[in-house]
């Protein structure tokens, strides 16, 4: 594997509190590039940037002069990146030591596929090296990852088999040709919720398949720390572009959730249910 090169791209927004500690994890093998692409921040994260790349040159820095969200930042990256693969990252979050290997292995068997990363989100009180020592979440259960009856992906578990799974979550590594035919979509409004899954149901759809890799694991930060990103934007009309991107991602995916779960798919349906979870609870 020794010709391998794999692109990190990560979208940031008002995190210089957090990057200096979070980027450095995917300095990995493999890893040419990381590409920061910067939705046009607010705070120092440019000074952040410039002080990290003095001791790691991997990294790569674009700053938009205007807001383009997580959407028009992860298609810049697209664009841009060098490398056979590319994984998405966040700049939240933290990468398990050996995960980008892992997932490349898996890659390079699997021709073409989608290679899903292990997700925990952390506790206020958890302990960060703790979790990633990863002795907690082993399981021979698989029935545990995913419930086709409210579409809720569980993505802690290491299993003893490699699965395939129907979709996965943010974090993942894909074929760069695969990722640069299949930009994300622009259209969502807000935070842009919902667009990393419409990203993979587009791919899947076509028939590419999602393998979860039982060793990589991305860890997110509690949201203690994790101020700055989508809790920049004002929570009404977070939640108010919410329910209007629920109703454009089943409108772009019901046919393939068909497929894979049996909940009511009607755009209609869905975004009312996420009216009602995010106004009325």
């Amino acid at each position: 594997m020794s010709n391998i090169s794999v692109t990190v791209v990560i979208p940031t927004y008002n995190r210089a509190h957090l990057i200096e500690k979070t980027i450095p994890t995917y300095i990995q093998d493999f890893v040419c590039e990381v590409i920061i692409v910067d939705d046009n921040s607010e705070d120092n994260t440019t000074s952040v940037i410039e002080k990290l790349q003095i001791s790691f040159p991997k990294i790569k820095y674009v700053k938009s002069d205007i807001k383009i969200r997580q959407t028009g930042a992860k298609n810049i990256g697209i664009i841009l990146a060098k490398g056979r693969y590319i994984y998405f990252g966040d700049d939240d979050s933290v990468l398990k030591p050996g995960s980008i290997k892992s997932l490349v292995s898996i890659a390079n068997e699997n021709r073409d596929a989608i290679v899903a990363v292990r997700h925990i989100y952390m506790n206020e009180n958890d302990d960060l090296n703790d979790i990633l020592t990863d002795d907690k979440f082993q399981t021979d259960n698989e029935l545990l990852f995913f419930n086709s009856k409210n579409l809720k992906l569980d993505l802690r578990f290491s299993f003893t088999n490699l699965l395939e799974i129907p979709f996965c979550q943010a974090c993942m590594l894909l074929p760069a040709h695969i990722a640069k035919s299949n930009s994300f979509y622009t259209g969502f409004l807000g935070t842009c919720y919902r667009e990393e899954t419409d990203f993979i149901m587009q791919i899947a759809r076509k028939g590419h398949k999602i393998y979860l890799d039982n060793y990589s694991l991305q860890v997110d930060l509690p949201k203690s720390q994790s101020s700055g990103g989508i809790r920049s934007v004002n929570i009404i009309y977070r939640h108010f572009s919410e329910v209007i991107n629920e109703y454009i991602f089943y409108r772009r995916n019901k046919d393939y959730i068909k497929t894979i779960s049996e909940i009511n798919v009607s755009p209609f349906v869905r975004s009312f249910m996420h009216l009602v979870r995010k106004f009325f609870r």
